[in-house]
């Protein structure tokens, strides 16, 4: 029986029924890359193995405790009290013996409402590392798109002993899997050694189609020390555009004293980094509180920081208040630029109201010959961009 059919019996006690029988839990065969015990990722992966763990996808069997109410997830995630929630998800992943996560993850990733999704998710991942790492990473290791668990595995690892994670980590043969138990060794490191965290992200090398680790390592050393990353940000030539260091660490530290980002962003010698990273900071400020961040534009003198600040004061209000919005693209003051703002304002505009979108446009000063066809607008950039 699988385990939706244990999460259904688990709704009939909710609902008062009494089921008496017990079960047997099993999954599909686990992979051949798993079962080889002489393939590189088996071999790697249990030879740090402190005990014998089930492979990866193999239930064990287990039964329904008498007298006990087991919510199924559904209903769990569906209660309304977050507090109840959180109380029923923990009580549920308690419950789970070592040879249950594996299917009880599987069922998690397909439950509908992403935010519940991945909450149960985390804590049932943060349960399995902590009650059995060794048979985590295995299924981690022989199940694709469960590498992340990997991140967990080895974040708890370095705080035994940062070496001995690294070494292993940097052992492992599947590159997606490495780049996941790299990622929990920088973060552990971030929160002592911030500095530290930065040299083994450098070392570490690319990971093409995943979010370079330098990057992770500057967001963790803005969250403790916003100052010294972002002076170390200033120094370092790698990456560009919005994914630069600076950029990282101005986009954390906004979210913590967006006055203190903004004003060090204007400190910045280049001004195309400059004004980029003053717009990061002024983006996110707004939204914050749209009443200082506007202040504090209006205080800046014209030039390239201005008219950067003044494009993302219009983004940040143009879902609100279209007319505003408009209102603050037309006062930068390089043409180039104001240009590209109110095409941008205008391509969100007409994404969100095709049919009434260029009226509205046209009614607030927009040219026409900035306002995209019905159809052709893009939704807005992601938040903090």
């Amino acid at each position: 029986m699988t385990l939706r059919q244990v999460l259904i019996i688990g709704g009939i006690f909710v609902a008062g029924v009494a089921i008496d029988r017990a079960f047997v839990a099993t999954e599909s065969t686990a992979s051949t890359k798993q079962d080889d015990p002489t393939s590189p990722a088996a071999a790697t992966v249990a030879s740090a193995a402190t005990k014998p763990t089930a492979p990866a996808g193999e239930l064990q069997q287990f039964s329904s405790t008498s007298g006990q109410t087991k919510k199924a997830l559904e209903a769990i995630l569906n209660e309304t009290d977050p507090r109840q929630r959180m109380t029923d998800l923990q009580s549920f992943i308690n419950t789970l013996k070592p040879g249950e996560y594996a299917d009880a993850l599987k069922r998690i990733r397909r439950l509908p409402g992403s935010s519940d999704r991945d909450l149960a998710s985390r804590l049932l991942i943060s349960s399995w590392v902590q009650s059995d790492p060794n048979g985590a990473l295995q299924f981690a290791a022989s199940n694709a798109g469960y590498e992340n668990i990997a991140e967990s595995v080895f974040q708890q690892e370095a705080a035994t002993g940062v070496q001995g994670a690294i070494d292993r980590a940097m052992a492992l043969p599947n590159p997606d899997l490495r780049y996941q138990a790299l990622r929990g060794i920088v973060s552990y490191l971030a929160d002592t050694d911030p500095s530290a965290a930065l040299v083994l992200a450098q070392k570490a090398g690319d990971f093409p189609g995943n979010e370079p680790l330098t990057s992770l390592a500057y967001r963790e050393w803005a969250n403790i020390d916003p100052a010294a990353a972002a002076a170390q940000a200033a120094k370092d030539p790698s990456g560009g555009g919005w994914r630069s260091p600076v950029n990282q660490v101005v986009r954390t530290w906004a979210g913590q004293d967006p006055a203190a980002a903004a004003n060090w962003s204007l400190s910045l010698g280049d001004p195309q980094t400059s004004s980029r990273a003053v717009s990061q900071a002024v983006g996110q400020w707004a939204r914050a509180n749209l009443s200082a961040a506007t202040d504090w534009v209006n205080g800046l003198p014209n030039g390239q920081a201005h008219d950067s600040a003044s494009a993302s004061i219009a983004y940040a209000i143009a879902p609100t208040d279209t007319q505003a919005a408009v209102n603050w693209a037309n006062g930068i003051a390089d043409e180039n630029a104001r240009n590209a703002a109110l095409q941008r304002l205008s391509g969100e505009v007409m994404w969100r109201d095709p049919t009434n979108g260029a009226a509205t446009l046209q009614a607030a000063g927009v040219p026409p010959n900035l306002i995209p066809p019905p159809g052709q607008g893009r939704p807005p950039f992601p938040r903090g961009r």
